[in-house]
């Protein structure tokens, strides 16, 4: 299935595009995607994560380039959710699915918090987003952590999450 993923046109456009920018000095989508993989052989995962996470590293930017940026970049015209419409052609795995479409989300809820001061806000995008996620949650933490660590991205944002995670266990009732 990678195969047939990178030997896409659409793909391999997506993976061209970019150039050096902050959190993405590397450039190109390819490059990014090069290091997640690095990064998810490091961890120890089980072979079915390993397989589902290496496709959700494939597909999580390649659709960057698509993007129109005179719009917001919100709904359809989201990176995240073109890469998931683009995923649907070769994917059934429903895990892989929503993690390609929420790969981005825990930091977008920390970007409520960090850049614009509204924490509340920030956890409720946060508490959404590990509903959505359910048993999802450690293959999620698994690959944010993998696409966190390249380039020259802060670690700010998945602590923050993480931290967000355990306070949200610790609530829950037994």
């Amino acid at each position: 299935m990678e195969a047939s993923i990178v030997a896409d046109p659409r793909w391999r456009r997506g993976a061209a595009w970019g150039s050096p920018r902050p959190g993405h000095p590397e450039g190109a989508v390819g490059a990014h995607v090069d290091e997640v993989l690095a990064n998810l052989d490091r961890q120890s995962l089980a072979p079915d994560a390993r397989r589902a996470l290496r496709l959700v590293a494939i597909l999580h930017d390649a659709m960057k380039a698509e993007v129109d940026r005179g719009r917001p970049r919100t709904g359809e015209n989201h990176h995240a959710v073109r890469a998931r419409r683009f995923a649907e052609r070769y994917v059934r795995d429903p895990d892989v699915l929503e993690l390609v479409e929420l790969h981005d989300e825990a930091y977008g809820a920390w970007v409520v918090g960090r850049r614009r001061g509204a924490w509340d806000r920030a956890e409720e995008r946060a508490l959404r987003l590990l509903e959505r996620l359910g048993p999802r949650l450690d293959l999620y933490l698994a690959f944010y952590r993998a696409d966190n660590a390249t380039g020259d991205k802060r670690p700010d944002p998945v602590e923050w999450f993480e931290a967000f995670v355990s306070r949200a266990a610790s609530r829950r009732p037994a």
